[in-house]
């Protein structure tokens, strides 16, 4: 039986972060609180702060220092629906919790490691089927009530197993075709029961989600949502009860739903102008520094809802954000990055680093299962592919289009990741105009028409489309270069561009040609690893193929070495030993490498974020991606304003 620490271990080895916190964790005996929350403890409004907190609260240690109370933190989402951006600052409260991400510190799994969170500790069976969570004594809701392993068996019993609720199960819970069963084993221990080895479950659990349903049992307060369902009032039922159980349940909506988290919503989206979404302090917050501060130090947070791109630029500029990246970095508009720099000393900010998670910013995908026998054929002869890379001048494309900031990989890993490989980054990426002539003669492409367009078996001109999305410009002006190279090797490009739906529904429908888009790599490749092997329909180069795996519509059995990719990738799954799962995917890897699935651009060097000057404990470099909270990870309830 493995066993977390009731601090911080992660399976199977105890971290650094999880021996700081635990050396911590006994220090604190005196809890102090925000003034604010003092004058409420004196008004009788508040209890006091020792009977707010669990018995055994959880101890973060400042990055930098011991911080101070005040300020409101102001952020920004670009429309009502990036429920993602809140996740991800104000909303990073799961059972467990990745790490901050260092610089320097080498990994040994495939993702940053887990710690403990809202739950105290795990035990995990030898054969990976079994997690019993501890919860924390004395934990609350933000509205003082009781969090309990009732508030986990209500989300078990009456969310998750409810199929009006829940129509199909999240992929984490379900082994073997076999959905989770949960098991109350006290007022703070629960079990969940799988039919097979759950190796990353923690994993799972510590990726932010932007659904409640999807990744968080113990979001669903019983106290406050059972008068919303008909299991428990049958006043409750009606022909719109789910539709209205969802809403009540809605964390980011409806300022009335009890939370977890750091600050609670006061004004949702979509409440007062509908243009911010504001919250407030967290009086029961079960956080505390290595002082005994209850956390957080931010008085509140401020979320503007902004659509257009060039206003939150303007106003990020003007220094009206305290943090911000996703929108407005290199990886974003590579010409922002001037506008920042030369209103640094107005605005108030400085830059930092953010590694971002992209395997490549750029991949060209060929639909190796293309209705047309012809071009299928000739789109699945791996030489092919690797002609047309070798007809691509990086160097070029990365100085014209991206500025200069990239270097010139395939489909990769990045360097910080434990599965970066070299020589897959490298392979056919030497512009050779000659050399890439040379490899489509060898294949019999040997005859050309009149305009110098080599011909296909059937004696067509060799012409085919590229699909791309407008919601990146540097993807289109990019394309345009590879055409011109590619014209000198006998290819005729055609480049078509649509908003990303209409991409999309012809690649799920197997109508296209060719794909562009980007890849995400490090935590995202475990689960999403479309990029590598065809995983899903989006797998651009192998729709039907994804779709056999998926059992999705249009399935058509796949080549043997993605057969056994797929295999592995099951493998990975009920492997719980991080080392043996690194292994396993490293030899899915290496498949993805030899058969050379996509054609990969550029890799992003870095991207990069603005942050107020005044912030305290904000780490220099930050690490971006879809499965690791950026900045949650490091732990925004100690960020605070230093006195200038």
């Amino acid at each position: 039986m493995h066993c977390l620490s009731r601090v911080a271990l992660t399976v199977p080895r105890l971290t650094l972060a999880a021996l700081l916190m635990t050396s911590v964790s006994v220090m604190a005996q005196d809890y102090s609180e925000a003034p604010e929350l003092a004058d409420r403890v004196a008004s009788g409004d508040l209890p006091p702060v020792e009977e707010r907190l669990p018995a055994n609260p959880m101890v973060v240690e400042p990055f930098e220092t011991v911080g101070q109370y005040g300020g409101t933190w102001r952020l920004v989402m670009n429309s009502p629906s990036d429920i993602s951006t809140l996740a991800r600052t104000i909303g990073y409260e799961n059972f467990v919790r990745s790490v901050t991400w260092q610089p320097g510190i080498e990994q040994e799994d495939i993702l940053p490691d887990v710690i403990m969170n809202v739950a105290e500790d795990v035990e995990i069976s030898e054969d990976g089927t079994e997690y019993t969570f501890h919860l924390r004594e004395g934990h609350k809701w933000s509205d003082g009530e009781p969090f309990t392993a009732d508030d986990v068996m209500f989300w078990y019993e009456n969310v998750y197993s409810n199929t009006q609720l829940f129509p199909a199960k999240p992929t984490w819970s379900v082994r073997n075709g076999e959905p989770l069963v949960v098991e109350k084993i006290d007022d703070t221990t629960v079990k969940f029961k799988f039919g097979g080895p759950s190796g990353l479950l923690l994993q799972y659990m510590s990726t932010p989600s932007n659904d409640a349903e999807q990744n968080q049992p113990f979001a669903y307060p019983r106290h406050y949502l059972s008068q919303f369902h008909p299991d428990h009032n049958p006043d409750a039922a009606s022909s719109t009860w789910v539709q209205d159980f969802h809403a009540k349940a809605d964390m980011w909506r409806n300022p009335e739903m009890p939370r977890l988290h750091p600050w609670i919503i006061t004004q949702g989206i979509g409440q007062g102008s509908g243009a911010q979404v504001i919250a407030e302090r967290n009086p029961y917050y079960f956080k505390v520094d290595t002082e005994g501060n209850q956390l957080p130090y931010f008085d509140r947070v401020t979320v503007d809802i902004i659509t257009d791109a060039q206003v939150t630029t303007l106003k990020a500029a003007n220094g009206d954000f305290d943090m911000l990246d996703s929108y407005v970095g290199f990886v974003a508009t590579p010409e922002n990055r001037g506008t920042f720099f030369d209103n640094q000393e107005k605005g108030g900010y400085e830059f930092y680093e953010v590694l971002p998670n992209r395997a490549n910013l750029m991949i060209i995908s060929l639909n190796m299962t293309h209705k047309d026998p012809v071009l299928r054929e000739l789109f699945a002869n791996k030489t092919f592919r690797q002609a047309l890379s070798t007809a691509v001048d990086r160097d070029e494309v990365i100085e014209l289009v991206w500025l200069g900031q990239g270097r010139p990989y395939q489909t990769v890993e990045r360097p910080e990741s434990p599965l970066f490989d070299e020589e897959m980054a490298t392979q056919f990426t030497d512009f050779d105009i000659a050399r890439a002539n040379e490899m489509l003669d060898s294949i019999g492409l040997t005859e050309k028409d009149g305009n110098g367009i080599r011909l296909m078996s059937d004696g067509r001109p060799l012409q085919f489309t590229i699909d791309i999305s407008v919601i990146r410009q540097p993807w289109i002006d990019s394309a345009e270069l590879i055409k011109g190279y590619w014209r000198q090797i006998g290819v005729d490009l055609l480049i078509n561009t649509s908003d990303t739906t209409a991409l999309n529904q012809r690649v799920e429908s197997n109508e296209h040609d060719a794909a562009v888009w980007s890849a995400s790599g490090g935590a995202d490749s475990l689960f999403d690893p479309k990029y590598y092997f065809p995983y899903s329909w989006a797998a651009f180069y192998a729709t039907t193929w994804g779709q056999w795996f998926t059992n999705d519509t249009h399935p058509e059995e796949p080549s043997e070495a993605a057969k056994r990719q797929m295999d592995l990738y099951q493998q990975v799954f009920a492997t719980v030993d991080a080392p043996t799962r690194l292994e396993l995917m490293r030899e899915l890897m290496t498949i993805a490498k030899e058969e050379f699935y996509t054609i990969g651009v550029m890799q992003p060097t870095s991207d990069y974020g603005i942050v107020n000057r005044l912030m305290g404990n904000f780490p220099g470099v930050l690490l971006a991606s879809t499965e690791y909270a950026h900045p949650g990870a490091a732990n925004p309830e100690q960020f605070y304003y230093e006195a200038e």
